[in-house]
């Protein structure tokens, strides 16, 4: 584990491992930050990989303008956009665990704005509705957890990268579910914490064009509905 501090409230915040351009978030203010390429942390979430990926375009245009034979110049720029391209839109398929796992800690963390960032396009109203059906019921559960630290975990079920779709479900719970440490007599509501019921809910996920896991607000909305 690795720690930081965050950049509003300077508060330490512990991570698996300090990547650039990886959000993080402050559980004590509740503010997302991330590092930039010079080491920096900065307050906001990091920059999408669409507009990076425009902002390197244009600055090889702009260099390729000053290069006194334009044309060839121009053309091994185009080249290397192709390639880059094709990359992504052929290279291997990105894995469903870490965006899910991602979604999974903000639900737990109240995150709504992260989600929204998440979500695929056109679906983010839906996911707004979910999060306000789904985190009322994770309230609701939490009476029961008497304060306990939580455990978010993902479960992932059918995942089909040709129809670029796949489900995961999400499960949060009291740390302590699975103890086998008598506390009972000690603390009779912390024994009822320990048997505690834990929240869990069904997301679905859709590939956007350039190859990454977005939460699909419209489809993960309706599983989570109660049906009559």
């Amino acid at each position: 584990m690795a720690e930081l501090n965050c950049p509003l409230c300077g508060s330490p915040v512990r991570v698996p491992k300090v990547e650039v351009n990886e959000r993080y978030f402050c559980k004590k203010c509740h503010t997302p930050f991330f590092m930039n390429k010079s080491r920096e942390l900065l307050i906001g979430e990091p920059p999408p990989v669409e507009e990076e990926v425009a902002r390197l375009k244009q600055e090889l245009q702009e260099r390729m303008r000053r290069v006194p034979v334009g044309r060839i110049a121009a053309g091994l720029g185009a080249l290397i956009v192709v390639c880059w391209g094709l990359y992504y839109l052929m290279g291997p398929t990105p894995r469903i665990e870490g965006p899910a796992e991602k979604a999974a800690r903000a639900l737990a963390a109240d995150d709504l704005a992260y989600l929204k960032s998440i979500a695929a396009s056109g679906t983010a109203d839906d996911l707004v509705r979910w999060y306000e059906e789904v985190h009322s019921r994770l309230l609701r559960a939490r009476e029961n957890w008497h304060g306990r630290d939580e455990i978010a975990e993902v479960h992932v079920g059918q995942v089909d990268p040709a129809q670029g779709k796949g489900s995961v479900e999400v499960s949060v719970h009291p740390a302590a579910i699975g103890s086998t440490r008598d506390v009972s007599i000690a603390d009779p509501a912390a024994a009822t914490a320990a048997a505690a019921t834990p929240f869990e809910v069904e997301t679905v996920w859709v590939l956007d064009r350039w190859g990454h896991w977005r939460l699909d607000g419209h489809e993960t909305y309706a599983r989570a509905r109660p049906t009559s």
